[in-house]
Formats: C-alpha cells, structure tokens, sequence
C-alpha cells in the first residue's frame, strides 16, 4: 500500500495538484499532450509541469529517468508515481499525487483525466 505522509504540501506541489484536478475529464489521447487535443499520461504530466515552468522529458521512461525515487513512505502531493501496466515492461503509467491519497492521470483510449485511488487494487498491483 502506498502511504502518503501527511506533510504540508509546498504551495508549487499544491499548484501542480490545482491544475491537474482542473483537467479531469479531458479524454485520453495517444500522443496527445494539450487540453485542446487530450492527454496520454505522460502529455498530461508534461502540460501540468510544463504550465508550472517545470520542464520535464515528454515520455514516461524518460519522465521516470529525470526525477529522484522515494519510498512509498516519503511520496508528497505533486510527485510523481509510475505504474508498470503491462507484465512485459513495455508500458509505464504516470500520474501526479494529490493531498488525497490518489493521484489524477490520463488512463487509456476511451477514457478520460480521472482520479484515482493510490490504493485501490488494480494501481497497487501494477
């Protein structure tokens, strides 16, 4: 299971987590990367940051590759938190944690910028 730790967010984090939270329900988009076109998961983390004058890689192996890990027991609102979806290690999912205990994500095609609990079964399985 993952623990949030109930530090106060920094106000940048609380900015991030803002703006992600406005986007839900913005479809999936393969490749996509605006809230005018839709969001794969890793366009969906490149706007958010990006808006943030954060500039982070625009693929998630690479967004993976350009951050620090923490234990589960040290992950802050506005971090990010990657999923291994598939068992071949082809795809990685990522999404932004909030102050809720769930991170907002950009799933798969047919859906839409969503939250999600960091506990539910499926995400804590992946």
């Amino acid at each position: 299971e993952a623990v949030i730790r109930r530090a106060p967010a920094t106000p940048g984090a609380l900015k991030v987590v803002r703006l992600a939270r406005s986007l839900i329900g913005i479809p999936y988009k393969w490749g996509g990367y605006s809230p005018k076109t839709g969001f794969d998961c890793s366009g969906f983390i490149w706007y958010v940051y990006h808006q943030n004058g954060i500039n982070l890689p625009r693929i998630s192996w690479q967004q993976l590759a350009a951050g620090s890990p923490v234990q589960r027991a040290d992950i802050r609102p506005g971090d990010l938190v990657f999923h291994q979806v598939k068992k071949d290690g082809k795809s990685l999912h990522v999404g932004i944690v909030t102050e809720r205990g769930t991170f907002i994500h950009s799933p798969s095609s047919g859906k839409r910028v969503m939250e999600s609990g960091l506990n539910s079964p499926f995400w804590v399985e992946h």
